[in-house]
């Protein structure tokens, strides 16, 4: 019998790969756009823009188009670092409320991030990844946020040298994909183009797609931005498939706000609202022969499912806090059945005190959607909030034109409770 299990277990060996533990693991590639509306995709039946790659690559990837992030992008950005939200990570906001330019403002912001349990990149790098940072990255500069190589070498508001990612092209993500296979190590890349964000500078050539399609002329710029931002995605994941690494690289893909296509910032029910097209997104994860494609058009998806996923992937080590799902955890996805946004001023009243801060509370239960006024103010004329407690159903009124709370107090009761629940 012991030969018989020995000879088994060599013919076991001689199918399995030899890779070393480091180039066994896979590749991971989380994308980031920036200003980007919900239903702005060809894949999410947008009739104008075109996105013909990220539509690809959604069907080839686990799709939840139920996804919600923060409303405006430092807080949505500290979330996928911290795995937490807004109010335990302590990043409420992109400036503190005494001005951008006061000293040692970065300094104060990011050592209150980097003072929570998790600092993602960091963990990744420990688990024998190589990283990279491209695009925008707030209050610090890569080596502080724990990457080995990127853009951004400044802690300035953006991310700096890092946003001429995609709009100079894609050769600094291109040369680090080099370096990592000549060193045989295992990749993260922190992929966040200031596209499709202001400015709205696309070419003549890509402009000229959409001219006269409107519904306005900030829509047709808006729209010429995502067609950027799709064929940079596309040549990067043309590299991938070019050099062998699709098959054993992970895509994850989110924006970190949403945008008003037809208005821009003229009305106050997208960015740095808790509306739909403010903290509404897309989500996906490809890892092909791992992760089965499908569409999910029901699942509340988070951003702080990230920061547990990509950890889970790359056998980094997870502290033991982190609220979120691994997104890849089909039967824990769709047994949640509630979500939470916290919507906030541009400006951070007292990084001590998040709730001074707060416009709104959001509830997504299903498909209800609770907004309760927090005791904050919007502080700039295109973040917007409601006045009074408002609920709306968005499964019949996606876009939320519709207050039906005075016809379903039980259900604002009810889901009064569960906010009130993640306060303790």
């Amino acid at each position: 019998m012991k030969k018989i299990l020995t000879a088994f277990a060599l013919l076991v060996a001689a199918c399995v790969p030899s890779f070393s533990a480091e180039t066994a693991k896979p590749n991971v590639i989380l994308i980031i756009s920036d200003d980007h509306g919900f239903n702005d995709y060809g894949f999410m039946g947008h009739e104008i823009v075109k996105s013909p790659h990220l539509d690809r690559m959604a069907a080839e990837s686990l799709l939840y188009t139920r996804g919600y992030v923060m409303p405006v992008c430092s807080p949505t950005l500290a979330c996928l670092l911290t795995g937490k939200m807004p109010s335990a990570n302590g990043i409420t906001g992109n400036d503190l409320s005494n001005g951008r330019s006061k000293p040692g403002q970065r300094e104060a912001l990011r050592e209150q991030l980097l003072g929570n349990s998790l600092t993602l990149p960091k963990a990744v790098t420990e688990a024998g990844y190589l990283t990279f940072q491209t695009g925008k990255i707030w209050n610090g500069t890569y080596q502080q946020m724990g990457f080995t190589h990127g853009m951004t070498n400044t802690p300035g508001r953006h991310g700096d040298a890092g946003l001429d990612i995609g709009r100079k092209g894609m050769k600094p993500i291109f040369d680090f994909i080099d370096t990592a296979k000549a060193e045989k190590k295992p990749f993260f890349i922190w992929h966040a183009p200031f596209l499709p964000h202001t400015p709205h500078n696309p070419s003549p050539e890509r402009l000229a797609k959409y001219k006269g399609k409107g519904p306005t002329k900030e829509a047709e710029l808006y729209h010429a931005m995502v067609d950027w931002l799709d064929e940079t995605t596309g040549e990067m994941d043309a590299y991938l498939e070019k050099n062998g690494l699709k098959e054993n690289t992970v895509i994850l893909y989110l924006a970190d706000n949403g945008w008003d296509a037809a208005y821009a910032q003229k009305r106050d029910r997208a960015k740095l609202s808790p509306y739909e097209l403010g903290i509404r997104t897309p989500m996906f994860v490809r890892w092909p022969a791992k992760v089965e494609p499908a569409r999910d058009d029901e699942t509340l998806a988070h951003v702080i499912d990230f920061a547990p996923t990509i950890l889970a992937i790359t056998g980094a080590k997870q502290p033991g806090d982190l609220p979120g799902l691994n997104l890849t955890d089909r039967a824990a996805m769709k047994a949640r059945k509630s979500v939470f946004v916290e919507a906030y001023t541009h400006d951070i009243a007292d990084l001590a005190d998040p709730a001074k801060s707060r416009i709104a509370d959001v509830v997504i239960d299903g498909w209800w959607k609770l907004i309760v006024p927090g005791a904050a103010k919007p502080d700039r004329s295109f973040s917007g909030a409601p006045a009074t407690t408002v609920l709306y159903d968005l499964k019949s009124d996606p876009l939320e034109k519709t207050d039906v709370s005075k016809e379903h107090l039980e259900e604002v009761a009810r889901l009064k409770a569960l906010l009130a629940g993640t306060r303790k």
